[in-house]
């Protein structure tokens, strides 16, 4: 009997405890819709990658310890998948986009992607990780954030803005894929 008093309460606090143990890492969902566009990034009119209509596509804002739901449905003629270009992916490799641990998202079709940005911060960036359809846009900035309650040893920056910088051609993606696998290299 003399047990019995002390396991109740026992209980009650191990479960109000466990209840807010997850209550400080939100869940965020988003929903990509990836897309041609013609657009003329260097002055030349070509078809590019779009994400929910947007060149370059939205920057991926979050926090550390954020998880990250995002429901990509493409909208292009050959499949098409996302990395997460320095995201950690711990216990969760079928989540990094790269062909072998996830099957590419076929045309028509959708992928929910879920991964947690743990016990990381800085800038990183998304792109496709197919048929070299990195070359025609498709990618965008991450950019993970501290909690306030988990101090940094530099102070706060003044501004923050996202640079993307990578290679551009005039030439469209799909026909220099197909100059590479006759064996004729890319333009320099």
């Amino acid at each position: 009997m003399n047990s019995m008093k002390f396991a109740l309460p026992f209980l009650v606090c191990t479960l109000l405890l466990l209840g807010f143990l997850d209550a400080d890492t939100p869940n965020l969902f988003f929903e990509w819709t990836v897309s041609y566009a013609q657009r003329s990034p260097l002055g030349v009119q070509k078809q590019v990658i779009m994400i929910n209509d947007q060149f370059p596509g939205p920057l991926l804002n979050t926090t550390t310890n954020d998880i990250v739901n995002i429901n990509v449905f493409n909208n292009l003629t050959e499949p098409f998948l996302f990395t997460w270009n320095g995201v950690q992916q711990r216990r969760n490799s079928w989540q990094d986009g790269v062909q072998g641990t996830n099957c590419p998202i076929l045309p028509g079709r959708n992928w929910t992607y879920s991964f947690q940005m743990k016990d990381q911060i800085g800038s990183f960036f998304y792109f496709p990780s197919l048929l070299l359809q990195k070359a025609a846009g498709g990618y965008g900035a991450i950019r993970i954030n501290n909690r306030p309650v988990i101090p940094i040893p530099f102070s706060t920056p003044y501004k923050e803005f996202d640079i993307l910088i990578g290679d551009w051609f005039i030439s469209d993606y799909q026909d220099m894929r197909s100059s590479l696998d006759r064996g004729i290299p890319l333009p320099s």
